[in-house]
């Protein structure tokens, strides 16, 4: 081979070459060949060279945590009327002191919470409910004095006020707004009080105020 078939071999092997791309690992292997001067040349690609050393990995992307979810609150029990330490519920407290703080502004003594009366007063308010009435004649208990008398209390003047509404609050302004009522809660002559507030009947609460002195 002369000088110039080795250029030309050259040239062809060197075109040759850089038409072949590196193949990928696992790929079968791709020759090509030439024939230059009456001598066949032959080219066998090789696989791609493996990744530098000392070259990252790539990173696992991190599995995103589930939203976090605030427990539902567990359910309340209702609210209940509980009794206080003189024996009132929170409701027939809250009327007790309701009837005090208007005697205080008139400048008249507290009236004193009745074990007896209290107990009378809740049972007239329970009477109303159940024989679906309001009024002060009851048909169980007769009259307020009756009631009274029958269950052995005694008193020199006495007085009864009645009253049905959603709230303690609307039922004290209804009995202040009433002069009848007004009177029997600033009446100077009385000392006692019962209070029995039940809930229940058409208008939530139904309230009832014995008054002796």
């Amino acid at each position: 081979m002369n000088l110039a078939s080795i250029k030309a071999a050259c040239v062809a092997l060197a075109t040759l070459f850089g038409s072949m791309a590196p193949l990928q690992p696992g790929t079968a292997p791709q020759v090509r060949c030439v024939t230059v001067s009456g001598y066949r040349v032959c080219l066998r690609a090789q696989t791609a060279p493996p990744a530098a050393p000392g070259q990252p990995a790539s990173k696992p992307q991190p599995v995103p945590k589930p939203p976090e979810t605030t427990p539902a609150p567990k359910p309340q029990p209702p609210a209940t009327d509980t009794q206080t330490s003189a024996g009132l519920t929170a409701l027939e407290q809250q009327m007790l002191n309701l009837v005090n703080a208007e005697r205080a502004k008139a400048g008249l003594a507290p009236l004193k919470a009745d074990p007896t009366l209290t107990k009378l007063a809740r049972m007239k308010s329970q009477d109303m409910i159940d024989k679906g009435y309001f009024g002060h004649n009851s048909p169980t208990y007769g009259s307020p004095f009756e009631m009274m008398q029958r269950f052995g209390v005694t008193y020199r003047t006495a007085g009864e006020n009645l009253a049905g509404n959603p709230s303690v609050q609307g039922a004290h302004t209804s009995l202040m707004n009433s002069p009848g009522h007004r009177a029997n809660i600033l009446n100077p002559n009385f000392t006692n009080v019962g209070i029995g507030i039940i809930q229940g009947g058409p208008y939530g609460l139904m309230i009832t105020q014995l008054f002796t002195g």
